[in-house]
């Protein structure tokens, strides 16, 4: 079972947008030169609630702890693999296992996109797929430091002062449309937030400074992707090249697409995995 990564919030869409990405974690019930899932770990913990047994190995190419949705990933490599293991079909699979993996990672802007692929809203207990492409290239800058996801939550204020709450719907308004229309000249201003990033790149310098830099190299927009490290960027094709080398050195540089199938029953191929 092959499972995307994912990018969250998206600037204004805190706790509400998340895009799958083409980076994946794999869970097997067949033994692969990865890691035996213990009972502690996440993919198992997953698994089990699903209503899988037995053992299961897990590998990945996703990186741990830096605001691209390996948990979800994780989570949702389990639950679908457990519902797979009862007879559903794939599609019948992510269904069920959606809940689940929401359930345990306590918000879908993750979960949604590691099960079903895609770019979604989430509302509550309910999700909500886009259908429109997100604009531009996707880049995402990747530094060495690691964030943990509720200490981070830990820096947010629990209250929100009514300007700021205006400002992000109509920033968030703005990033439904530039989606839908495919603006990317729209796009830098509807990707502005003042409800999360601002204390969390305070925090993280250098992802302050990689933002900073994506946006004054030409980037069509630049977020704190989940609770970061990582920095997440959309840009012209054309200027892909030149924002990427702007970029700080103490980061890498990937290059992405935005994953559509969400989890699916992948097969290995020499030491590496793809679709079924």
């Amino acid at each position: 079972m092959q499972t995307p990564g994912s990018s969250a919030n998206l600037g204004p869409g805190f706790d509400v947008l998340g895009v799958a990405v083409s980076r994946s974690v794999w869970v097997c019930d067949d033994e692969l030169d990865g890691e035996p899932c213990g009972p502690d770990h996440i993919a198992r913990i997953a698994y089990e609630k699903a209503g899988g047994h037995g053992d299961i190995w897990f590998g990945f190419d996703l990186e741990p702890g830096r605001g691209l949705g390996f948990s979800a990933a994780a989570r949702a490599a389990g639950a679908v693999l457990a519902q797979i293991q009862q007879g559903h079909d794939i599609a019948e699979a992510q269904r069920l296992a959606y809940p689940v993996v929401a359930a345990i990672e306590g918000h879908g802007d993750n979960a949604a996109p590691a099960v079903f692929g895609g770019l979604h809203v989430i509302a509550g207990d309910h999700q909500h797929r886009i259908n429109a492409p997100l604009p531009g290239r996707l880049l995402c800058w990747v530094p060495e430091l690691e964030t943990d996801t509720d200490n981070s939550r830990l820096e947010l204020p629990s209250l929100i002062p009514r300007p700021d709450a205006v400002f992000n719907l109509g920033r968030l308004g703005l990033l439904i449309a530039a989606i839908y229309e495919g603006d990317l000249d729209l796009l830098r201003l509807a990707t502005e937030d003042r409800l999360h990033q601002p204390p969390r790149l305070a925090q993280c310098s250098p992802a302050r400074r990689a933002h900073a830099v994506a946006l004054e190299a030409g980037a069509a927009a630049a977020w704190l992707s989940g609770s970061g490290p990582t920095i997440a960027i959309l840009c012209a094709p054309e200027r892909v090249d030149e924002v990427a080398r702007a970029l700080p050195e103490e980061g890498r540089v990937l290059r992405l697409d935005v994953d559509l199938e969400g989890a699916v029953i992948a097969e290995r191929v020499g030491s590496n995995w793809s679709a079924g």
